[in-house]
């Protein structure tokens, strides 16, 4: 019998949603052609479930747009669009999809090869950073993928660790698949076209280049940008700007300075040609960026004849997705009125938050100021391990939110945020949200979320007369 994955209830062979959840019933078959067996991971737009292809007896995972957003002609479009974008490129190292439709109830669909590893944001968790020898080919391969969709016209525009697959195959260790093109852009031809309005911001705030960051023109130099932060994160275990807020970042990509790698990392000893190439990719300037051929050629030469094979401890699960941080969309025509040292307030939307910033504290930012050196540092020690924060719920697959920034879906393991960063609220579909006003003290947070209580409904009953009428209605509501 069809089981709801959520609540575990089951029902008739007819009934394709739970009543209670709204969760697809499973197993359920898709244009007679797809099974869906479980549920692999859950995001705010979304599901992936593990499925089989009925005809050919293959696993394969099926990525399903929510109904809501199916119905919004916006999000349909960008999610038709990431199909189509990862097949079109047709290359190894970017995820292979096989084919787009719709369930009979609207709900849009892409099926995909299923990919048995784990991101590259959960192995930098675990590891905080990776040595040369091991960062070098997963960064190079990473390259190779961009460079194919460069090629077809595509920017990917939300490169980040949650969207690099790594997969341990016999001849290949950390062989990367790059995913989730959904909010790519197309460069030639019309396909995609009037899905960003002007001035709109799409990405991830962490990633993001500058010219992206103040709703300018996009082109592949901005996925270059990406890169060097990817780069810059996997060798230090720290990103080269976090700002207290996802404004906070943004402004510090669109005007501070990076610290060279090897400075925020002094015990490492990081090579003085890594902080060249990495800050040539973060400049601010798009046109004094490399292109990603160069990147890649100087990456290669960091570790010549190098290509370490790093042998799994144990066979990963069935992992297709892992994206613990939302793109970022903000709603505004530019950020130059803050460019210039403008106190007018800026209204910017992030994912599931609106954030109304005015001037205050914006004046110390400016674009003719100097630019300010960051603190020499006297002695390397190493930097201290930040505390972490582990984040559970009842049931599993909510949507955890801090002070309106997307942080994954549970369970989460993550670094603990510095200070009061705001309300934390898990969301799951058919529950009650949960929030707490501020983050909790401890390791560890732990929430169940309750369901809704059932409408009160009262069953309609024959009426004989006025005078029953009369008494029906004085009879107290047994619900």
């Amino acid at each position: 019998m069809p089981r709801c994955p959520t609540c575990q209830s089951e029902y008739a062979e007819d009934v394709s949603f739970c009543p209670r959840d709204g969760a697809t019933l499973l197993p359920a078959v898709l244009e007679g052609r797809y099974r869906l067996l479980s549920p692999l991971g859950t995001g705010g737009m979304g599901v992936v479930y593990l499925a089989e292809h009925l005809g050919l007896r293959k696993s394969v995972a099926v990525k399903l747009l929510r109904g809501e957003l199916s119905r919004d002609s916006t999000f349909a479009r960008r999610f038709e669009q990431e199909a189509i974008a990862a097949s079109q490129i047709g290359h190894e190292h970017i995820v292979n999809v096989t084919d787009l439709g719709r369930t009979p109830t609207g709900e849009l669909f892409y099926v995909m090869e299923l990919l048995e590893g784990e991101s590259l944001g959960a192995l930098l968790l675990r590891e905080r950073f990776l040595p040369l020898g091991r960062a070098v080919p997963i960064l190079t391969q990473v390259c190779r993928a961009l460079e194919a969709a460069h090629a077809r016209g595509i920017v990917h525009r939300d490169v980040k660790p949650q969207n690099v697959m790594l997969l341990q195959r016999p001849s290949h260790a950390d062989f990367v698949k790059v995913v989730d093109f959904g909010i790519s852009k197309v460069m030639q031809g019309q396909t995609g076209g009037g899905l960003t309005e002007a001035g709109a911001i799409l990405g991830t705030a962490n990633y993001m280049a500058p010219e992206q960051a103040a709703g300018g023109a996009v082109d592949a130099r901005a996925d270059v940008y990406a890169v060097g932060v990817l780069t810059y994160e996997v060798c230090t275990g720290s990103l080269p700007f976090r700002g207290d807020n996802t404004f906070a970042t943004m402004l510090q990509h669109l005007e501070a300075t990076a610290e060279p790698p090897s400075r925020r990392r002094p015990d490492l000893g990081l090579p003085p040609e890594l902080d060249a190439l990495v800050l040539s990719a973060l400049a601010k300037d798009p046109a004094a960026r490399p292109t990603l051929e160069t990147f890649r050629a100087a990456l290669e030469a960091l570790v010549p004849g190098r290509v370490p094979v790093f042998p799994p401890a144990a066979p990963p699960a069935p992992l297709v997705v892992a994206a613990p941080l939302e793109p970022t969309v903000v709603s505004t025509r530019n950020l130059e009125p803050v460019h210039r040292g403008g106190r007018g307030g800026l209204l910017v939307a992030g994912v599931g938050a609106l954030l109304l910033l005015g001037g205050v504290g914006l004046w110390a930012v400016t674009s003719r100021g100097p630019a300010v050196e960051p603190p020499a540092v006297s002695s390397p020690v190493p930097a201290p391990a930040r505390p972490r924060l582990s984040i559970a719920s009842r049931p599993e697959g909510a949507t955890v939110t801090l002070g309106g920034q997307v942080l994954g879906v549970t369970p989460l393991e993550l670094e603990r945020p510095d200070g009061d960063s705001g309300p934390l609220r898990l969301t799951l579909e058919g529950h009650v949200p949960e929030e707490l006003e501020r983050l909790p003290e401890g390791h560890r947070l732990e929430v169940t979320l309750k369901k809704p209580p059932p409408p009160r409904t009262r069953p309609d009953k024959p009426r004989t007369g006025k005078a029953q009428d009369k008494v029906q209605d004085l009879k107290p509501n047994p619900f």
